[in-house]
């Protein structure tokens, strides 16, 4: 089955969900990453391993590196700068979205939560952009042009996941980040199995280190590593049940042909 991660940065796929991507991917099925910029406005690296110039090049490189080391199938570049999505119109952000979906046919989408884990104003926006994305998708009065070439076509995928940590954890850990209360959790994945691999990709995201040794440094970050955790937003399944282990519970074949 095909998973569509949308996302705003470079190492927003390591740094959130990263070993979820592992785990689907060596199990057999087709994750896509979408990056709404190139991380243009992020750090050079210490010392700087590039100028500010080309920095949005030289972390789309390295994206490529960590999403090679978790095994997605494809990055979707969707051309915005980094730190202004909230500036962009948002009908621009949303249509993005929506050709890729329309293109790649997730049955399963992910995002975001509300306050973007971080709080960085650019996950906010993809989540608001996933919520309108996954509505449109399937609906051919938005966007008609897109169909003209034969390459995209209507689809609304079965479920939209927003990423989240649970509150609980992270004041426990002392940990400064956004998260739900773990009631609030509808799907809880073991990545215990892929734990290694988020690290590895980790190491990717060179220009970041500071980020990336600051994290990982924390007293119980290992936690992040053994499980992670999502919010079940939107679905079009009925009869679901929680807490989930599997973000394709409740999807069969069948019903993928219902929705072709």
């Amino acid at each position: 089955m095909r998973i569509l991660f949308l996302l705003a940065h470079p190492d927003d796929e390591t740094f959130g969900p990263g070993a979820t991507i592992a785990k689907y991917a060596r199990l057999g099925h087709e994750v896509h990453l979408v990056a709404a910029t190139r991380g243009e406005a992020g750090m050079t690296g210490s010392p700087p391993l590039t100028d500010r110039d080309h920095l949005g090049e030289f972390r789309s490189a390295e994206l490529e590196e960590a999403a090679a080391v978790l095994g997605a199938a494809k990055i979707h570049f969707l051309g915005f700068r980094d730190g202004e999505l909230a500036s962009v119109p948002r009908e621009r952000l949303v249509e993005s979205a929506v050709r890729v979906i329309r293109l790649v046919c997730p049955h399963v989408l992910m995002s975001f939560g509300p306050y973007g884990v971080s709080g960085h104003a650019d996950h906010k926006v993809m989540c608001e952009v996933a919520l309108t994305a996954y509505e449109r998708a399937g609906d051919p009065g938005w966007y008609p042009g897109h169909f003209r070439s034969g390459e995209y076509r209507c689809w609304t995928p079965f479920k939209l996941y927003q990423f989240e940590l649970s509150l609980e954890l992270l004041s426990s850990l002392d940990i400064p980040l956004h998260g739900v209360s773990e009631e609030m959790l509808t799907t809880i994945i073991d990545t215990s199995a892929d734990a290694e691999t988020k690290l590895r990709a980790f190491q990717c995201h060179r220009t970041q280190h500071k980020d990336v040794e600051r994290i990982m440094s924390r007293p119980g970050f290992h936690e992040f590593l053994r499980r992670e955790t999502y919010v079940l937003a939107k679905t079009r399944l009925e009869g679901l049940l929680f807490p989930e282990s599997d973000l394709l519970a409740g999807i069969s074949e069948q019903e993928e042909q219902q929705w072709k």
